[in-house]
């Protein structure tokens, strides 16, 4: 007698289909896995009593708080707890009944819609990103003063040679930025900010081609645009788009991929006394404004890509709860990027003081990413990340069953 435990339906449905079950009736019972957990706040009373005894019909429930099954009017959260196979059914149930009941039945099919979605293709410049699996973004700072590797880049041709020494280590993106933006750092001027990128990106495109994809590392529209005409293809925007407004405006001119950031406050002032009541909530509703206003002045949905942004105005707690909890971002339906590479909050939690001797510790915390749902890692070390990248899919890939 065994236990089993699956990673997807598909993982499930092969097993069954290796048992000897047909392939409708595995598809079936496939649909019995997983059992859904689904919140949904600001529900009324009234909805979430007939949302449980609906649920209930359906073989599955609904957590309701007292103050609703009490009857007592206004609103309240609840946790919708199904099937997939039977969700359908009760979506469809719920469509028909009345206190909002038909808008979250089309809300619950959307958020799982998202949340199942694995595969990303994103046009850039008559190319696709294709994010089956994640991809490695490799880190190239052309700054004196980068938390970790400062000032052993700021020369064109060691730059390029980095560049070249990742795109063989398995980095598919080259990231370049022109400014740290470690806690405490000040604002670079914008034609410095340009000198040191602009000349670095137009070399590793002519001498490396374009087999590669490069995105440019800032929040200041103008040198992403001086960026993206040197032969850059996306921009990584620390500030999600808040710190120039004028940033939104390039991307969708230019029509390509853009990298928005949560960021509480900013580099020089973001480390002091942070504070979230639940921060991968509270980041989780940042980016349904942000990228909603985002589209509305022009960038295309499906090229806008999330980073949670580790360390970025957190604490060590929030940093933990956001890489544990990071699968609740899924249900937006876009690509999840993790930068966590030698980070402080790995010094905090192994009490390693030196950035480049963190390696073990930044694996650790890319690994949980890739398995709640990270598409796109951001690192200094990438021969180690590749190897270990490489190691944990073909361990979660393996056709055992």
């Amino acid at each position: 007698m065994k236990i089993k435990e699956f990673l997807s339906r598909e993982e499930l449905g092969k097993y069954l289909l290796s048992k000897g079950n047909t392939v409708e009736g595995a598809g079936i019972l496939s649909e019995k896995y997983p059992v859904y957990l689904i919140e949904i706040e600001g529900i009324d009373t009234r909805a979430a009593n007939i949302l449980k005894q609906d649920a209930l019909s359906m073989r599955g429930d609904c957590a309701v708080p007292r103050k609703a099954s009490s009857f007592e009017k206004g609103t309240c959260t609840v946790l919708l707890m199904i099937t997939k196979r039977d969700l359908k059914r009760l979506t469809e149930k719920l469509k028909s009944q009345p206190f909002g009941l038909s808008k979250v039945a089309e809300e619950i099919e959307k958020v799982v819609r998202n949340y199942e979605r694995n595969l990303f293709e994103i046009e850039v410049k008559g190319r696709k990103l294709v994010l089956d699996k994640p991809k490695i973004m490799g880190i190239l700072n052309v700054t004196p003063d980068s938390f970790s590797d400062g000032g052993k880049y700021t020369s064109i041709d060691r730059a390029l040679k980095r560049c070249e020494e990742m795109l063989e280590e398995g980095a598919e993106i080259i990231d370049v930025g022109g400014e740290s933006t470690r806690p405490g750092s000040e604002p670079v001027p914008l034609e410095e900010e340009i000198r040191r990128v602009v000349p670095v990106i137009e070399r590793i495109r002519k001498e490396l081609g374009g087999g590669f994809f490069i995105s440019v590392d800032t929040y200041k529209s103008k040198v992403a645009e001086e960026a993206l005409n040197a032969g850059a293809d996306i921009v990584n925007d620390i500030s999600g788009f808040h710190f120039d407004e004028r940033m939104a405006e390039v991307v969708a001119r230019y029509d390509v991929p853009a990298v928005v950031m949560h960021i509480k406050g900013k580099p020089k002032d973001m480390q002091k006394n942070p504070h979230y009541t639940d921060a991968p909530t509270e980041i989780l509703q940042y980016f349904q404004k942000t990228v909603e206003e985002a589209v509305e002045k022009g960038v295309k949905r499906e090229k806008i890509i999330i980073d949670p942004g580790i360390g970025f105005g957190k604490r060590l707690i929030d940093n933990l709860c956001i890489l544990k909890r990071l699968k609740e971002f899924k249900v937006l339906g876009l690509p999840i990027l993790i930068g966590v590479s030698r980070k402080s909050f790995i010094g905090h939690v192994t009490g390693e003081e030196i950035p480049v001797k963190r390696v073990p510790g930044s694996l650790a915390a890319a690994g949980i990413a890739v398995l709640n749902g990270a598409k796109i890692l951001r690192v200094h070390d990438v021969k180690e990340t590749k190897q270990f990248l490489d190691t944990l899919l073909a361990i979660t890939e393996a056709p055992c069953s």
